[in-house]
């Protein structure tokens, strides 16, 4: 017999019943009246405490930013036969980005459940299904990865024993198989290189390490915490574009997303450290200019809350070298003093982004400095870590990676600062 599609789902926070999205167009929310009540008064990113239906722009840039993006979500959609924002969010939607779960109406989060597993069978897996992470897990999986990218997430504890989470089990670790793109080849060994080599250069940036069954660049997750008695705990984090209220359609500067200056006023918003965290964002701009990452849009910042440090930005993620595949971007996805165009930008237009920002020029030029100086140490020492994990091919992708990377560097830093 079949099932009536439901209408609703709820929203929890743990074991409390944060709200409900309600089908309809455009998609509405409504809080509920003990969450209003709640003592914390935490809302949803820039969702307005308030009671009753709400079917604002920031709604809709709330939960269409926990959604995949692009061909993964058209993907979705064909399979899972489901077209509008409502019927993504009950198909897929579970162990989302942040702090928050959707389920069935009247069915709260279960107890953490996990099925150990090996690398093997997960590369078996991997390798029979095109859109394959998004349905490893097993048929009618509730899954939410944000991103244009294939992904599927893990939970790997002490005994480093990969584990699939059931339902809404949080997870600890996000697997990212490569691009299945002709022209974009061995991303996942770009990006573990790439993210290895900013943490080297002093970037606070997620953990990953590279899975060589799996051909996969595996992150940990820094929205997940490990709790004294073994589970574990959520944290609320929030990306750039969900407290802007931009719909990842527009994530991008160009077509009406957070530009830097934007970014920078919302850090300043929300962060406890504000000083620090835009200290931390200049060098990440600089960094990805250098390593020759145009894809580093807002929806790759994000904003988050740890208990005992209070509100900050999250560690960076999802750092690669677009620059090294043809057919991609060659517009970097923020605007640099009015230039988008790296090979265009010079030393004027970082002492504009520095005004821009509200800060010293020269303040700005000794980091892009600092930077410079770093970065090729940096990707050499990261791709020395990660090659012997490499097959031959991707270790021509890596020994390319690392010439381009330190060409790029030489060439923008004798620019930008002359």
């Amino acid at each position: 017999m079949i099932q009536p599609r439901p209408d609703r789902l709820d929203v929890y926070y743990e074991s409390e019943l944060v709200g409900t999205v309600h089908d309809s167009a455009p998609l509405a929310f409504e809080y509920a009246p003990a969450w209003l009540d709640h003592a914390r008064h935490m809302s949803l990113a820039t969702i307005a405490l308030q009671p009753g239906r709400q079917a604002t722009s920031e709604v809709q840039a709330f939960f269409e930013n926990l959604l995949p993006e692009g061909e993964l979500r058209d993907y979705l959609a064909a399979q899972r036969k489901a077209s509008t924002l409502f019927s993504l969010l009950l198909e897929v939607a579970g162990d989302t980005a942040g702090a928050f779960v959707l389920v069935a109406p009247g069915q709260p989060p279960e107890p953490p459940r996990y099925e150990a597993t090996t690398w093997e069978a997960i590369s078996a897996a991997l390798s029979r299904r095109s859109a394959s992470a998004i349905d490893l897990h097993e048929q009618g999986a509730r899954i939410s990865l944000a991103g244009a990218q294939d992904k599927t997430s893990l939970a790997i504890f002490d005994d480093g024993v990969p584990r699939l989470p059931k339902g809404t089990s949080p997870s600890t670790h996000i697997l990212k198989p490569n691009i299945r793109l002709a022209k974009v080849w061995h991303s996942a060994a770009n990006e573990a290189i790439v993210m290895r080599a900013a943490a080297l250069a002093g970037l606070p940036t997620a953990e990953v390490f590279y899975e060589s069954h799996t051909e996969a660049c595996v992150v940990r997750r820094f929205d997940r915490q490990l709790r004294p008695d073994g589970t574990l705990a959520r944290l609320v984090q929030y990306d750039l574009c969900q407290l802007a209220g931009t719909v990842s359609d527009r994530k991008y500067e160009k077509e009406g997303g957070p530009g830097l200056a934007a970014c920078a006023e919302l850090i300043r918003r929300y962060s406890a450290q504000p000083a620090v965290d835009l200290h931390h964002l200049v060098r990440w701009v600089l960094f990805n200019l250098y390593v020759g990452n145009n894809d580093s849009h807002a929806k790759n910042l994000s904003i988050y809350s740890v208990p005992g440090r209070g509100v900050s930005m999250t560690p960076f993620y999802d750092l690669m070298c677009t620059r090294l595949y043809p057919g991609l971007s060659p517009e970097f996805a923020f605007a640099i003093g009015g230039e988008a165009r790296p090979g265009e930008m010079g030393a004027g237009h970082l002492a504009l982004m520095a005004r821009q920002l509200g800060m010293q020029p020269r303040f700005l030029a000794r980091q892009a400095r600092d930077m410079a100086r770093r970065v090729p140490a940096s990707i050499n020492q990261a791709r020395r870590e990660i090659t012997p994990l490499l097959t031959p091919a991707a270790r021509t992708l890596a020994e390319r990676l690392e010439r381009f990377v330190s060409s790029t560097t030489r060439k923008l830093a004798a620019r930008i600062d002359p």
